[in-house]
């Protein structure tokens, strides 16, 4: 058997030869995703993340790896996070467990060089729990939703109409009664006007809204590989709503919307909804993800309010294993060390904070 080695990939380009077999290797990893994507580290370093590209080669062939995103922290208190991964073959039992191995070895027998008390993954696995994830602990936060609503996109248009709720099919054939047309927008300005109605929904509907830079840098850095589409659904030159999908080897997903104040009642969000399918089955995908649902409509869930509109369109609810996480205990001592060292410093700099 050829050997296996671990190496650290620096700023690789996508449009390199290594950079195209990575991309390959990723959107054709089902338990993976965008987030490991080049594309979508691109964006995370101009939100001030760094990044930890970690390549496994089988001889000269890429064959898995990780990319880790962390904070900028030099004293040890990092969290490596791999969401959407490692890209792993999690198919073979076996080598994955080699493979995870390897890449905690690496990790932890070169802290100096990769300073990090845990490392968290997050694959996009379905329940149970393997075993070679027994030494992981549950991590307090998901970056993926767990629980989240698919949608097969290999049946035909008719039959994703027929395994609809009857008001969902109902409203997207209204829409279409109303003269609700949707339309993409790759202009310059795109993301001014996807954020005016997203700030709209956020103020009514009362839920947390990034800042225009994290979606300016999603559209700087997804739009050239065509991997984002902002949508909108428009009656008579007014816009109703807008919708930001991501098209990611055989997955689309649902990744924002939201519905202006004007003219709700003509079902605009219906509109774009249907045509997302209807585009992301265009493109190749299998799978369409609402990215994020509660099937019981908990009223304290992150979810709640938006899975009764996602209801509507059928599906299958999915429940992942969500994010794991592994602590470095010979390194965890070391970091609490400093931490104590730095919160003694800023104490003795400050006399006031002393004689408290």
């Amino acid at each position: 058997m050829s050997p296996l080695s671990l190496r650290t990939l620096t700023n690789l380009d996508p449009n390199s030869e290594l950079g195209k077999q990575w991309e390959q290797l990723v959107s054709t990893n089902p338990i993976s995703g965008i987030m490991q994507s080049l594309y979508w580290a691109q964006a995370k370093k101009q939100q001030g993340l760094d990044t930890l590209h970690l390549g496994i080669f089988k001889s000269d062939e890429l064959i898995a790896g990780a990319l880790f995103y962390k904070a900028k922290k030099e004293n040890g208190t990092n969290i490596l996070i791999a969401p959407e991964g490692p890209v792993l073959p999690w198919a073979d039992q076996a080598l994955t467990r080699e493979l995870l191995a390897l890449i905690l070895n690496t990790v932890q027998s070169n802290n100096d060089q990769f300073p990090a008390m845990a490392l968290r993954i997050e694959p996009r696995l379905e329940g149970p729990i393997p075993s070679y994830l027994r030494e992981f602990s549950r991590a307090p936060v998901d970056l993926v939703p767990r629980e989240t609503l698919y949608i097969d996109l290999c049946l035909s248009e008719e039959s994703l109409l027929a395994q609809m709720k009857e008001k969902g099919r109902y409203n997207i054939k209204l829409a279409q009664r109303n003269g609700i047309t949707v339309s993409e927008d790759s202009s310059v300005n795109v993301v001014d006007r996807f954020y005016t109605v997203m700030q709209e929904a956020s103020t009514r509907d009362d839920f947390a809204l990034e800042p225009k830079s994290y979606f300016q840098n999603l559209a700087n850095n997804l739009l050239p590989g065509n991997h984002a589409k902002f949508l909108f659904s428009e009656h008579e030159g007014d816009t109703l709503g807008t919708l930001l999908l991501i098209i990611y080897g055989t997955r689309a997903t649902y990744l924002y919307g939201g519905i202006a104040d004007n003219k709700r009642n003509l079902m605009g969000g219906y509109a774009l909804q249907w045509h997302s399918m209807k585009l992301a089955k265009q493109a190749g995908c299998i799978t369409y993800d609402f990215y994020g649902y509660d099937r019981f409509r908990s009223p304290d869930h992150r979810y709640a309010r938006f899975s009764q509109f996602k209801s509507q369109f059928g599906g299958q609810p999915v429940t992942l294993i969500g994010a794991q996480e592994y602590f470095f205990l010979d390194t965890l001592a070391d970091t609490f060390i400093k931490v104590v060292q730095e919160v003694n410093v800023q104490t003795n700099s400050a006399p006031e904070l002393a004689l408290a």
